[in-house]
């Protein structure tokens, strides 16, 4: 099975951001997975990076993360856009805005993880 996804991975909280991690790094279909902690450094690591999917939480130490959703739609950035957020009541919202999956992180762990298994770049 080729490697062949780059994933952003933007989550501020380390315990999840770190079950995200180990998770997503032993999926089989991973090239390459970055991690950043806010909205400023996302926005970099997609500059530098250009990934395939990026795993987006809204509430960051710097803003929400439905502005750079807005702003990879609004450029019609490729990029897979999966919000990964406890803010489920936005779902809407972001469905409506472009994300192109909701996962709510109280109950949807395991789905996030089956979705990115089944990707290919």
């Amino acid at each position: 099975m080729a490697l062949d996804l780059n994933i952003l991975l933007v989550e501020d909280d380390f315990e999840i951001g770190k079950w995200l991690e180990k998770r997503i790094l032993n999926l089989n279909n991973i090239k390459s997975l970055f991690w950043e902690t806010t909205l400023h450094k996302a926005t970099n690591a997609i500059n530098l990076n250009n990934p395939d999917i990026i795993v987006l939480d809204l509430n960051l130490p710097d803003g929400n993360g439905i502005e750079l959703l807005k702003t990879l739609k609004r450029k019609q950035n490729q990029t897979k856009v999966y919000i990964f957020s406890i803010n489920s009541e936005l779902k809407k919202t972001c469905l409506r805005l472009g994300a192109d999956a909701f996962f709510d992180k109280t109950t949807d762990s395991e789905n996030l993880i089956a979705s990115l298994s089944q990707l290919r770049a």
